[in-house]
């Protein structure tokens, strides 16, 4: 069984990413973070048994992509779409087309290894739908085994509500969803500080 493996991340541009961990550690250093978190996910997850590993970034790819490009040797695509939702579900359709499971995976989201995408491609045997549900009530991980066309229609992306309302369109569906263990992403200050001990520790 092969996925492929969606890789979410906006271009490295500074006061474009990351803006709330700005008042810790200012703008460029707002920047150094997205990047270190960026690189931390490829290094992590760019070489697997039955994974083919994409990075899709929101806008034209500047140089730290094509950098990164050479550096992790993965293919590098364009984000598709208006919106969150649509993007993802572009991407999964893509891997979906071209038959094989889709997983998409975002940046920011340390405990994302390996085994926990290993884990998920494992519940696809006998699922429809994975989530790799967040602290914060979205989610880091998303896989289909089958098309979903409405998995993402009218999701609060960004909100506590992000999960809840894209399991609520995969009940509708009458899709069999899988929910991995519960992971943390780095958006606020204090999360910025928790990896950082994570990483040290």
């Amino acid at each position: 069984m092969k996925a492929a493996l969606a890789i979410f991340t906006r271009v490295p541009e500074a006061g474009q990413v990351k803006t709330r961990l700005a008042p810790l550690l200012g703008g460029e250093g707002a920047l150094a973070a997205h990047c270190a978190l960026v690189e931390d996910t490829l290094q992590r997850l760019g070489a697997q048994p039955d994974i083919e590993p994409t990075l899709w970034v929101d806008g034209e790819p500047n140089a730290r992509v094509r950098l990164w490009q050479q550096r992790f040797a993965l293919p590098v695509r364009e984000q598709k779409g208006e919106g969150l939702g649509a993007r993802m579900a572009y991407a999964l359709a893509d891997a979906l087309a071209n038959g094989v499971y889709g997983l998409v995976v975002g940046t920011d989201c340390p405990p994302i290894d390996g085994p926990y995408v290993s884990r998920a491609l494992a519940a696809l045997r006998d699922h429809d739908v994975v989530f790799g549900p967040a602290e914060d009530g979205g989610y880091g991980l998303v896989g289909l085994r089958c098309p979903c066309p409405d998995l993402f229609v009218n999701v609060a992306f960004g909100t506590d509500r992000a999960l809840a309302d894209t399991l609520h369109n995969a009940i509708r569906a009458r899709q069999r969803v899988a929910l991995l263990p519960a992971i943390w992403d780095v958006d606020e200050p204090g999360d910025w500080q928790r990896w950082q001990a994570s990483a040290s520790a």
